[in-house]
């Protein structure tokens, strides 16, 4: 529309060509079983310019009620690469849960510099999110 744009941030990023977020894996799914599950077609959301799918009309209807807690950090963008100062799309089958946030990885080694130092990759992540968001 003209005269209207969406910040960065309110458009979640990793989406394949169907426009469905994180390949289709049910975001709910790494809280409750802590583990990548894929969704399925028949129970998706619209949200944040993204179709998200789930595995079951219960982690549906969870999302629904608060998206922002079960939408990963970042967009999508891998937490490891952000904190290290450069911006890549994640792979949603590698993850991590922190203090009740879902981080998506690039590769595994991303993942395991996350392991330690939480506190420190986190901050780091976000300061250059802050810059990288504010850029587009």
């Amino acid at each position: 529309m003209i005269g209207t744009s969406v910040a960065y941030s309110d458009t979640f990023r990793n989406k394949n060509d169907q426009n469905v977020a994180i390949n289709g894996f049910d975001t709910v799914a790494y809280f409750s079983n802590s583990r990548a599950v894929m969704g399925q077609s028949d129970y998706q959301v619209q949200h944040a310019g993204a179709i998200w799918y789930f595995s079951s009309q219960k982690n549906k209807n969870i999302f629904e009620q608060n998206p922002p807690k079960y939408t990963p950090q970042f967009a999508g963008h891998c937490a490891n690469g952000l904190s290290d100062g450069h911006l890549v799309l994640a792979d949603p089958s590698l993850f991590r849960v922190i203090d009740g946030k879902l981080y998506l990885f690039f590769s595994k080694w991303g993942r395991a510099q996350w392991a330690m130092r939480q506190s420190s990759q986190i901050a780091l992540a976000e300061q250059n999110w802050t810059e990288f968001k504010t850029s587009f």
